[in-house]
C-alpha cells in the first residue's frame, strides 16, 4: 500500500512517496524499490501492484518527448500504449478485480515535460487543474493534507517541502504506509 502526491508548477513538477512496501503480511522498507522512478525523461510512480513499477522501471522504453507536440495528445498515442505494451509483455494480468483480491490493480503518476498526468490500470488518464494528486491507500489523506495547505504561490521548493509534509501525514494515520517521505523534482526542459 502507498501514499504518493504529485504537485504540478509552473516549468516543474513535484513527485512524492512513502517508501513502505508490504508482502503478504510483512511490512518492508526496501532498498533498491523505488515507488519513483527516472526513466529517460521521465518521472513514474506507482500506487497498487508492485510488478506494475518493477516493469515499468526495469523494461520500459518510454518514447522521446516531443515537445512540439500537444502533450495530451502525445500522452494518448504514444505513451500511455508504450505503457500498455511494456505491462503486457512482462507478464502483468491485469485481470479485472475479484472477491479474493479487491487490492488488485494499479494507479500511477507519470511526469515528463514538467506535466503530470494521473494513469490507471484502464489506461485512461486525466489531468488536476489545480495540479495536485494522490493516489494510493494514503493517498486521499496526502491529497486532503496538500489541499490545505498555502499553495496559492507556489514555487518547486515550497511544493517538495508540501509533499514530505502530507505525506508524512500519510505515514501517521495510514496503517498501510510507512517508512520515510521520497521526493523528486522535475524541470522543464
Amino acid at each position: 500500500m502507498t501514499a504518493i502526491v504529485g504537485i504540478q508548477g509552473k516549468g516543474w513538477a513535484v513527485l512524492g512517496s512513502d517508501t513502505l512496501t508490504t508482502y503478504t503480511d510483512r511490512p518492508y522498507v526496501a532498498k533498491g524499490c523505488e515507488k519513483i522512478v527516472k526513466v529517460n525523461e521521465y518521472l513514474i510512480a506507482v500506487a497498487g501492484d508492485a510488478i506494475v513499477g518493477d516493469i515499468l522501471n526495469n523494461l520500459w522504453q518510454p518514447p522521446k518527448v516531443i515537445k512540439t507536440q500537444d502533450p495530451d495528445r502525445f500522452m494518448m498515442i504514444r505513451v500511455l500504449p508504450s505503457i500498455k505494451q511494456t505491462i503486457i509483455d512482462g507478464g502483468y494480468d491485469p485481470t479485472p478485480k475479484t472477491k479474493n483480491d479487491d487490492d488488485s490493480g494499479w494507479d500511477a503518476l507519470v511526469c515528463f515535460n514538467g506535466k503530470i498526468y494521473q494513469i490507471t490500470d484502464d489506461y485512461g488518464y486525466m489531468r488536476d487543474d489545480k495540479g495536485l494528486y494522490g493516489i494510493g491507500s494514503g493517498g486521499g489523506i496526502a491529497l486532503g493534507a496538500l489541499a490545505s495547505m498555502d499553495m496559492e504561490r507556489r514555487t518547486h521548493t515550497k511544493a517538495a517541502s508540501a509533499a514530505k509534509k502530507a505525506i508524512n501525514i500519510a505515514i501517521q494515520y495510514n496503517v498501510w504506509c510507512g517508512g520515510t517521505a521520497n521526493i523528486k523534482t522535475q524541470f522543464t526542459k
